[in-house]
């Protein structure tokens, strides 16, 4: 393979910054970049460059835990051993919990985004990371029942190693991985001040940082923000380096170079764990476990403000591919340009192995023309609906001639119309049909887990019936207040400290004290709150919602006046 045919590839991509990298059978068989590193100066991406690699600096912090556990750590202790501040609700907390993301601990990020309003860009310590944790006192879910992805564990992670060994996650980890391996130009940053030769300067779409209520993304081309961050919380992410210090990191990894005893130690990274009913948990140590073409294959993606990072690896080929890029949207639209993970089609190219890309996939069921009965259902225009208890809100509209589902702003379905007002998932997910219920006409969807009844959003309010829900609210958990004001089609939600403003979009009513709002690209779906009301039935309080129960319910903002 050539370096000329994995151009093909980055072809389109303007001055995105690039490094792509491929380890096979001991070797590096190829190292390109592509773009540019800083586009205001027009300085091109080098093999030196360095990029940050958001979540992809997890098996780092990880791999600093399996050190220590062939030193004297022992994984299976609870985490208050060591936090013992943290809260009763952490108390069956293992520290293989955080590693495995079995934990049930809240999503830092989420909380700190979606919540509290500050920016991906806003300053953010591990001590003022840990202090909010501690305030989050609940869990998702019962420690070791179930995996979910998060950041919360990893961060503790990193502190932990801290605690351990007196030194930083960042010390400790060049110390025991960089400097002897000689990957020079990796490090956790743990001062954003730091001055970093060769350094990536990170970029994305300008509407993403400029995001409007109700307003779609208008595609300008070429308009970029630079993405400024300034986070010092390490151990979920934090990590930067170059292409030539990650191809050392994977030879490390293949060569199972690693620790006292190599070879137990790359079989434990690699290796699943069990949630408490016996079943299999597909993420090892910073790592998700999965298989593609029947093979095994080790891999992680890396999100973060301004950049995307990949290494993926199939052990039984030899292989790793590593990609850095400096947009945070890098991934997604090779994605669909390509149709499988870029890093997907560099090992298929590779090994020589054919891409299940979109143009040859079969197209399957086709869509329906609406009857007459849909037809006039329609006429009228979109239909909105939502249901208060989950907090999931969804629209049916036609589009080209065909019926669809918008479900919760995240996923578009296509339907086939059946008789009267029934339907059908095209790929048979749910079923579904509008009908009257004590006079009121809804929306009734059916899957295997059972029947969601939607009601139809209320007519819009007026100023005047906007009132009772206008005021100060105020949340001690997180220390965080939002001032309310209505609208003509809302409220208006603004931070009581300005500079904490990612959340101050426009809500709009869905069903009685149900409110949502949706602003790409920063918030891509639909984003609710629910207002609360005391026993004379006046609004006392107001809650975030999300439909996939993550329990930032739990955080109540009480009307103060």
């Amino acid at each position: 393979m050539t370096g000329k045919n994995i151009s093909c590839l980055f072809e389109d991509l303007g001055s995105t910054g690039v490094a792509v990298g491929v380890f096979k059978e001991g070797e590096v068989i190829l190292k390109e970049t592509f773009g540019l590193a800083n586009e205001e100066q027009k300085i091109p991406v080098k093999t030196c460059s360095i990029f940050h690699i958001g979540s992809v600096s997890k098996q780092f912090t990880a791999m600093c835990i399996a050190l220590l556990e062939e030193k004297s750590l022992d994984v299976s202790r609870r985490i208050t051993d060591f936090f013992p501040d943290l809260g009763s609700h952490a108390a069956e907390i293992r520290i293989l919990d955080l590693i495995h993301m079995t934990n049930g601990l809240p999503d830092l990020y989420k909380v700190s985004q979606y919540i509290l309003g500050l920016r991906e860009s806003d300053y953010l310590t591990s001590t003022e990371a840990y202090n909010l944790l501690r305030n989050l006192r609940w869990l998702e879910f019962e420690p070791g029942k179930r995996w979910a992805y998060g950041n919360s564990g990893y961060i503790l992670l990193g502190r932990l190693v801290e605690k351990v060994t007196g030194s930083t996650l960042n010390e400790f980890a060049a110390r025991e991985i960089f400097s002897p391996l000689g990957m020079t130009n990796t490090f956790f940053r743990e001062d954003n001040t730091r001055l970093i030769k060769n350094v990536v300067d990170g970029y994305c779409e300008y509407e993403y940082l400029h995001s409007k209520s109700f307003r779609l993304p208008s595609c300008e081309p070429g308009r970029l923000s630079k993405a400024l961050d300034l986070m010092e919380c390490t151990g979920a992410g934090q990590l930067w380096s170059t292409i030539d210090d990650l191809l050392i990191w994977e030879r490390a990894f293949h060569k199972k170079m690693i620790g006292e005893d190599p070879e137990k130690l790359s079989e434990k990274i690699i290796s699943p764990a069990k949630l408490n009913n016996g079943n299999r948990c597909d993420y090892g140590y910073g790592l998700f476990l999965t298989k593609r073409k029947g093979k095994t294959v080790v891999m992680h993606e890396g999100g973060s403000l301004g950049f995307n990072a990949a290494i993926y690896r199939i052990p039984s080929e030899s292989l790793s591919v590593v990609v850095l890029a400096n947009r945070n949207d890098f991934l997604h639209r090779m994605l669909v340009k390509l149709g499988i993970e870029i890093y997907e089609a560099i090992a298929d190219w590779v090994l020589g192995e054919d891409s299940a890309c979109l143009d040859s996939k079969d197209e399957g069921t086709k869509p329906e023309e609406l009857s007459e009965d849909w037809l006039e259902e329609m006429k009228e225009g979109d239909k909105w609906f939502a249901d208060r208890k989950s907090a999931q809100i969804c629209r049916l509209f036609v589009e080209e001639g065909f019926l669809k589902l918008d479900m919760n702003g995240e996923r578009v379905h296509v339907l086939l119309p059946l008789r009267g007002l029934r339907f059908e998932e095209m790929d048979r997910e749910f079923e579904g049909e509008i009908f009257r219920e004590n006079g009121e006409k809804g929306l009734l969807l059916t899957n295997h887990s059972g029947a969601v009844w939607f009601r139809p959003f209320e007519k819009r309010l007026s100023k005047c019936d906007l009132q009772e829900y206008c005021g100060r609210y105020y949340c001690r958990d997180i220390d965080t207040g939002y001032d309310l004001y209505a609208t003509e089609r809302g409220l208006l939600f603004s931070n009581t400290n300005a500079h904490h403003d990612a959340m101050n979009f426009e809500y709009r009513p869905a069903v009685k004290d149900l409110f949502f709002t949706y602003a790409p690209p920063y918030l891509s779906c639909y984003f609710g709150v629910e207002f609360l009301r005391d026993r004379d039935q006046d609004v006392e309080a107001f809650v975030f919602r999300d439909y996939d129960n993550d329990g930032r319910e739990f955080l109540k903002f009480a009307k103060i006046h």
